[in-house]
C-alpha cells in the first residue's frame, strides 16, 4: 500500500506541476486556451475513470456494501426519470424569433432543476429529521 500511496503522491505532483505550467504559459500568452481547455477535458477524464476504477474495484472487495451503493444510485437515476418526465418541452424563443432552446434542450434543462429540487427537499429534510430524532434520544 505504502509503494501505491508513493506512486500516486508522484503522479498527482506531476500533473499539478503541468496544469500550474500551462497556467504560467497561458498568461503570457504562449498558449491557447484551446489547449488548456484540451487540458481540462484530459484531467476530467483521469479523474472519471479513476473514480470509476476505484469504486469497482471497492465493490468487488466488499459485495454487501456495494448493494446499498447501488440502491443509492437507482434511487437517483428514478428521481431523474421522474424528474425529465414531469418537466415540460416548450420551445424557448427571444423577442425577435430566435431559439433559445428546442424542445429536447428544454426538457432536459427543467428536468435538470427539478431534481435538483427535489433532492435539496429530501436533503434538507434528513437534515431536519436527523437533529430531531437526536432530541428525543
Amino acid at each position: 500500500m505504502g509503494d501505491n500511496s508513493k506512486l500516486f503522491s508522484i503522479i498527482l505532483g506531476a500533473l499539478l506541476g503541468l496544469s500550474a505550467l500551462l497556467s504560467i504559459l497561458f498568461a503570457f500568452d504562449v498558449v491557447s486556451e484551446g489547449l488548456l481547455i484540451t487540458w481540462c477535458y484530459a484531467l476530467i477524464g483521469i479523474a472519471v475513470v479513476t473514480t470509476l476504477g476505484f469504486s469497482l474495484v471497492g465493490m468487488a472487495s466488499n459485495p454487501k456494501k456495494a448493494k446499498s451503493a447501488l440502491i443509492g444510485v437507482g434511487v437517483l437515476v428514478v428521481i431523474c426519470v421522474v424528474s425529465y418526465f414531469m418537466s415540460s418541452n416548450e420551445v424557448h424563443t427571444n423577442m425577435d424569433g430566435d431559439i433559445l432552446a428546442d424542445a429536447g434542450t428544454s426538457q432536459v434543462s427543467e428536468g435538470g432543476l427539478i431534481a435538483f429540487y427535489i433532492l435539496g427537499i429530501v436533503a434538507i429534510g434528513t437534515i431536519v429529521f436527523a437533529e430531531v430524532s437526536k432530541m428525543f434520544k
